[in-house]
């Protein structure tokens, strides 16, 4: 329990802009399942942990613990694990511009699908566009954003990843001469990421708050990404 309580407070400070205190999170929540002997809660803390590594800028240890995420996922049949660390490797492979990203992505949504992880879904419909949009694929690019679109309205997302689906989707439109669409949905976004930053009464952390959602902003509008916003930080700081 307290490492499935670890794990949703990674995802708190990940979303507050807090990338070493979701890190530390993460591996504590590793630790407790190992000694606990969790095998799916291993499966989740292996995979969160790989993206928070990636978050920081750490692809090596990313990719270290998300395939081993995945192997373990496979080993116990867990199907719910395989698809979060097929999407997190998705992402790494992809910003790598690796030929294994679109399989690993196609997994993810297959996978979430079946088991109507509808949030998970979404994200990995977004993410395997913007792999589609590299490869000069626009049309399915764009057709994809729009399941995810339809996806988040009818289920919602946590900020981050709703930040990466409008972004994506928005980057498509305005790639297909939509301009005025992609512009409206922006500044819909931007509106949404302040009201969330006003809600924080505490200056430090608002302040925190309302710099990730530049950063994310940032990542996920440029055509060269990253998908989700990379610091680079020394592992003593936060």
């Amino acid at each position: 329990t307290r490492a499935r309580a670890l794990l949703l407070r990674s995802r708190a400070y990940r979303c507050a802009g807090r990338p070493r205190r979701a890190l530390a999170s993460s591996q504590q929540a590793l630790r407790l399942a190992r000694l606990a002997g969790e095998r799916r809660a291993e499966v989740e803390a292996l995979a969160r942990l790989g993206g928070h590594w990636l978050d920081v800028d750490r692809p090596i240890e990313a990719e270290t613990h998300l395939r081993e995420a995945l192997h373990l996922a496979q080993e116990i049949e867990d199907r719910r694990g395989q698809a979060l660390a097929s999407l997190f490797l998705g992402i790494l492979l992809g910003e790598a511009d690796q030929a294994e990203a679109r399989p690993m992505l196609e997994r993810a949504m297959r996978l979430a699908r079946e088991l109507g992880m509808t949030r998970l879904e979404a994200l990995s419909l977004a993410v395997w566009a913007r792999v589609e949009r590299q490869a000069g694929n626009l049309a399915h690019a764009l057709e994809a954003t729009e399941r995810a679109m339809a996806i988040l309205e009818r289920h919602g997302a946590e900020l981050m990843d709703r930040g990466v689906i409008v972004g994506t989707h928005a980057l498509l439109l305005s790639d297909a001469g939509r301009g005025k669409e992609a512009r409206d949905l922006i500044t819909a976004l931007r509106r949404r990421l302040r009201r969330e930053t006003e809600r924080f009464t505490i200056e430090l952390v608002r302040r925190r708050h309302r710099l990730a959602s530049t950063r994310l902003l940032e990542a996920v509008l440029s055509p060269d990404g990253p998908v989700y916003p990379r610091i680079r930080l020394e592992l003593g700081s936060s």
